[in-house]
């Protein structure tokens, strides 16, 4: 897979399930631009919280071809693998779907994203064990200094500059 990071301005994401996996996906999407929405009959504390917190729609039910057709990603993260492969199926071919049960069935597989300021990178190990991926994520983020992120932000703000005065 080619690792790429993905504009969601004003796209539409689904989210199948309310479980903890779930709301993680959900937690590290709530920082981007774009139309969420959570299908599941019933939702674990953290991802109320984020209902809430980020006035998400909850659709309290469980999903079906309905919910999915207009999504441009969809998470499949309901505790039903069959279900899960269902959405893989389903998808449309322009439709991106992580599915968390079965990595190998979606055509998107979400990295640990670790930001600090401008520097934005990704740790994935291709589905072979989340727990590793974390581990390596924390390990790098240790390594990005302050003084590198400052530099990196004073940097962009001229590129921008210098931008505007070519235009």
């Amino acid at each position: 897979m080619l690792p790429v990071h993905l504009d969601l301005t004003n796209k539409h994401v689904l989210i199948a399930g309310g479980g903890r996996v779930a709301a993680r996906r959900t937690s590290a999407l709530c920082m981007e631009p774009c139309s969420i929405t959570i299908v599941s009959p019933d939702i674990c504390d953290e991802m109320a919280n984020l209902i809430e917190t980020y006035q998400l729609n909850w659709k309290k039910k469980k999903v079906d071809a309905e919910d999915v057709k207009d999504a441009f990603l969809i998470v499949a993260a309901t505790d039903d693998p069959s279900v899960n492969e269902w959405m893989t199926q389903s998808a449309l071919p322009h439709q991106l779907v992580n599915c968390v049960s079965q990595s190998e069935l979606g055509n998107v597989i979400v990295p640990k994203v670790v930001r600090a300021g401008k520097v934005t990178i990704s740790v994935s190990t291709s589905g072979a064990s989340p727990a590793r991926t974390k581990q390596l994520a924390a390990a790098i983020e240790t390594l990005l200094e302050q003084e590198d992120v400052d530099v990196l932000d004073e940097l962009y703000i001229e590129r921008k500059k210098r931008q505007r005065k070519s235009r």
